[in-house]
């Protein structure tokens, strides 16, 4: 198996395993199929996409390019393996892809081979520019990354100094004077001019493997921005465009110490006049191949790129600008994408013509559904021509509904299959506004073969009736009519329900939503981000109210009621003293649910990982205390907004796990402590019997050859996959201390690996 070292300076850490398919008991499964229309998504269970960074990387050493997407909105890697089956090439996601890379990358990461060594390196922020890892992996150890610098460094007319570039910029690392190694263009960092810093290695060295730069000029392209709208002034003579190659080169006003431009962008900031360089990224690539580069320019407050041409030829690297086309890559089809474009130069068909990727690289304010847009390049790599192909390349095979997704499960036609609903925090809606929605994938497979089509975009019409963002669903028999009513949670801390007037067995059907309140009829309340779940958490036949809270914690409002009239007493503001954040910021998103007759709780969080408690039935007053078994249950990371659905939604028995995560897809698990093993295989008639089953106190291991004196037992697991303790004596098992339900059990006999289904009673 591959496996990742973080070098840090010159040491090297040890070793640790990349992927492993099994989580205490769970295993990522992505084997559901979804549809849109009549296309099977490739990749659905992928997670998403919001704010991607394209780059490619041999990630595994087979001689194929793979991508990788670094997506700002949480700082995640995103790992995409180029597959062929069939001779026909295709990408195929990588769960847990971001383990095979450093993991303090912030803002931004691209990979460029600096060395030549044909082996992509790692160029990611660093405080006040560009922190820098080399690849040193190689096919038997995998990919390795060594630090060579927190800080890139470069001469500023002999003062050396941090190679300033901002937080919120993409920088282009390029051949730029075209001698065999990679310079660097970036924004000056108090003014609207670009900077050309060219990489000394051939000059002093003769070979490309070294990072020391130069500040070569400091008015590139000579022209700057204008600070009233998206425009280049060409052919400046002003300072610092004046002279020649080193035009009076300064150091920057605050180098180390700046004060980053955030990472966020609120609608104020992208309208505000702009009287100072604030953001832009940069693609260098010589568009009509006569020897000099040109450069494609996304600014900050504007939805469109601009091509500057360069009017100089070989070997000249001061020459000007002399055209900016804004509707770049055509007339007919520009490049458009709300807010602040990102351009990317990849081959991601696979026809050996690098392609161009258009993303947004604002967070919050940018389009982060269709997001990724692909022109493909018709012409080739010394002159390219790009040809718009979609608005949602990669995004179309993937669950994908905008930021922070939520799944809920729910017979919504009442065929007696659950269906899959998927809420989000918010999506974009053009223009320049947020939107929380409904999307409704309904079942349209069978009870053991499940299989989910996208019918609904904005199931209920919620985008329209104004509840706010991250509008959170539950369901459950309220009035005792046999249908399932809705609760939805709020942004303001409110809740609203909505009554199934369908009748079982129906669609649903809902009517006006009235305000929830508790027993003394006050509108239910919780200080903001309000999310819900009916569970009868006292097991006494009602359905109780359990709400997260932004600030971590879980209220409980007990249902004192009856079965047709639901009444919701508070209990605690505090249950099981559950708080998943130190910080305001906790965004609790419980999960309960019953295995064996014991429940259990996952909370989901901000910070995208998975919580799970224990010692939940009997402790349910105000001040007990639950168990946290984990707060980082499956090592989950999702980046931000980690929300959890579970239920055995193939009815094999084995528990499934959906989870939402901020990038507005969804990853699903089952539950499988073998992770060599495929449900099917589990399914072959076994060798073995246990008898009795049912059983209660002690079984019995029995061969239909006859024999089963060598028989060892492996494991004994419940629907989560957890390990049980019993005790085998020659055949025979002990399962009194096992609780009553289903289990599994795990045999071998002459080097054979049996499963086997067992039911404690």
């Amino acid at each position: 198996m591959k496996k990742v070292f973080i070098t840090l300076l010159w040491m090297i850490a040890s070793s640790q395993p990349v992927i492993s398919q099994t989580y205490l008991g769970f295993e990522y499964n992505p084997n559901i199929p979804v549809k849109i229309g009549s296309t099977t998504l490739k990749n659905p269970w992928a997670g998403g996409i919001n704010y991607g960074q394209f780059s490619s990387i041999d990630y595994n050493f087979d001689g194929l390019e793979d991508l990788v997407i670094f997506d700002r909105s949480g700082d995640e890697f995103i790992l995409m393996e180029h597959v062929v089956n069939a001779s026909v090439h295709g990408y195929q996601y990588v769960y847990k892809g971001f383990l095979y890379f450093p993991p303090d990358c912030k803002y931004r990461a691209a990979f460029v081979d600096y060395d030549s060594d044909g082996k992509k390196d790692l160029f990611t922020y660093g405080i006040g520019g560009i922190k820098v890892y080399r690849n040193i992996g190689n096919t038997s150890l995998g990919l390795q990354w060594q630090l060579v610098t927190d800080i890139l460094q470069t001469d500023y007319a002999g003062d050396i100094s941090n190679l300033f570039v901002s937080a919120s910029d993409i920088p282009a690392y390029s051949d730029v004077d075209f001698d065999g190694d990679m310079d660097i263009l970036t924004f000056h960092i108090g003014g609207q001019n670009v900077e050309y810093h060219q990489n000394q290695s051939m000059e002093l060295y003769g070979i490309p493997d070294s990072l020391t730069f130069v500040l070569k000029n400091q008015c590139w392209g000579k022209f700057s921005e204008d600070p009233n709208n998206n425009n280049l002034v060409l052919n400046q003579t002003d300072y610092p465009c004046e002279n020649g190659d080193i035009p009076n080169p300064l150091r920057p006003e605050n180098t180390g110490k700046e004060n980053e431009p955030t990472a966020d962008f609120s609608v104020a900031t992208v309208h505000k006049s702009i009287t100072r360089h604030s953001g832009s990224t940069l693609l260098a690539i010589d568009v009509n191949n006569n020897g000099v580069m040109d450069l494609i320019l996304g600014d900050v407050a504007y939805p469109n790129i601009t091509l500057l041409m360069n009017g100089g030829a070989a070997p000249n690297t001061n020459s000007s600008m002399i055209s900016q086309d804004h509707n770049y890559p055509s007339v007919t089809h520009p490049a458009y994408m709300q807010l602040f474009p990102a351009m990317y130069w990849e081959d991601v068909d696979f026809d050996g013509k690098k392609d161009l990727i258009v993303a947004p690289n604002a967070r919050t304010v940018s389009e982060n559904q269709n997001s990724v847009q692909f022109f493909k390049n018709t012409g080739t790599n010394a002159l390219p021509t790009f040809v718009f192909q979609e608005n949602n390349f990669l995004q179309k095979d993937m669950i994908d509904h905008g930021l922070g997704s939520i799944p809920v499960l729910v017979d919504e036609n009442g065929d007696g299959l659950k269906d899959l609903l998927v809420s989000n925090f918010v999506r974009y809606k053009p223009t320049l506004n947020l939107e929380s929605v409904f999307q409704l994938y309904r079942n349209t497979g069978s009870a053991s073969n499940p299989e989910f089509t996208l019918v609904n975009n904005d199931y209920l019409g919620l985008s329209s009736l104004g509840l706010g963002l991250r509008a959170v669903p539950t369901f459950g028999d309220l009035d005792g009519d046999g249908d399932q009513d809705l609760i939805i949670g709020q942004e303001s801390g409110n809740l609203v329900q909505f009554t199934n007037n369908a009748g079982a067995g129906n669609t649903l059907s809902f009517g006006a939503a009235v305000s929830v309140n508790d027993n003394t009829g006050t509108p239910i309340h919780v200080s903001s981000y309000a999310f819900p779940q009916l569970f009868d958490l006292n097991k006494d036949g009602l359905l109780d109210l359990i709400i997260g809270r932004k600030t971590g914690e879980i209220s409980y409002y007990q249902n004192t009621g009856t079965a047709t009239n639901s009444i919701f007493t508070l209990i605690t503001q505090n249950l099981g003293q559950v708080d998943i954040s130190p910080n305001p910021d906790g965004y609790a998103a419980p999960h309960f649910f019953r295995e064996n007759d014991t429940t259990h709780l996952f909370v989901g969080a901000y910070n995208g990982k998975l919580n799970y408690y224990r010692n939940i039935d009997g402790h349910l007053s105000d001040g007990d205390t639950f168990s946290l078994y984990s707060n980082s249950y499956l090592d989950l990371e999702v980046g931000l907004y980690s929300t959890i659905f579970v239920n055995d939604i193939d009815g094999n028995g084995f528990l499934n796990l959906f989870v939402g995560q901020d990038l507005g897809g969804l990853f699903l698990f089952e539950a499988d402590p073998l992770s060599t093993s495929s449900v099917n295989e589990w399914k072959i008639e076994s060798n073995l019997v246990l008898f009795p089953n049912p059983g209660s106190q002690l079984i019995r291991i029995l061969s239909k050859t006859g024999t089963s004196s060598d028989v060892k037992l492996l494991g004994v697991y419940n629907n989560l996959g957890q390990k049980q303790i019993v005790e085998l004596s020659g055949v025979t098992l002990d399962v009194s201390n096992l609780s009553n339900g289903a289990y599994y059990f795990v045999l071998e006999m002459n080097g054979k690996i049996e499963h086997l289904n067992f039911i404690k009673n």
